[in-house]
């Protein structure tokens, strides 16, 4: 399969630790050459396919790819969904990390110390349809509330910092406002 997509004998290698768990974000950096590719190089992904992890679906690395370059290929530890013209890429990757989804890929793992699900499990996974205009309803209500909890994580990163170069103020002055009585400290272990 990489010799099919390869461009200059490389191709880009999406395998699970290449998606992060929960986001969706991923990286496109692991960049092998076809001679070295694993046995498992055997996925074809395009465009807006929605990646989800057969390995530990519940651990919830799923993509949905955008901008990839044409020289990928994703791991068989990926099944890869490519919806058509009724069903949005991005409604179907945010429906995967609902309970409902997730319920049923837990149900369907083996119990042994590689809890995974197959393929024909991800076949039968059954995923609500409503019309279009609803799944882009769902869609755009998802995104505006993961862009509120963005501004929020940004908001809290900001205050930290204020925090932290607050407390730091306080110690540069200590010594100039304080007399220090009892001398300096060290920090060492007992012995």
């Amino acid at each position: 399969m990489p010799n099919k997509v390869a461009k200059d004998g490389k191709f880009i290698y999406f395998d699970i630790s290449s998606v992060n768990n929960k986001t969706g974000e991923y990286s496109i950096e692991n960049i092998l050459d076809v001679n070295d590719a694993p046995s498992r190089a055997r996925r074809e992904i395009k465009e807006n396919d929605v990646l989800l992890s057969t390995v530990r679906p519940n651990l919830k690395a799923f993509a949905l790819l955008s901008n990839i370059p044409k020289n990928s290929i994703a791991s068989t530890g990926f099944a890869v969904l490519r919806c058509k013209e009724k069903v949005l890429p991005k409604y179907v990757y945010e429906s995967l990390f609902t309970d409902f989804m997730q319920n049923q890929m837990i149900g369907k793992m083996g119990k042994g110390a590689y809890p995974s699900i197959n393929q024909t499990d991800v076949e039968n996974l059954e995923i609500p349809l409503p019309p279009i205009s609803v799944q882009q309803e769902i869609v755009k209500r998802i995104e505006d509330e993961q862009a509120l909890v963005n501004s929020n994580k940004k908001l809290v990163e900001i205050f930290e910092q204020k925090i932290k170069d607050e407390i730091n103020k306080l110690w540069q002055a200590a010594p100039k406002d304080y007399a220090m009585s009892e001398g300096i400290m060290t920090l060492a272990a007992e012995e």
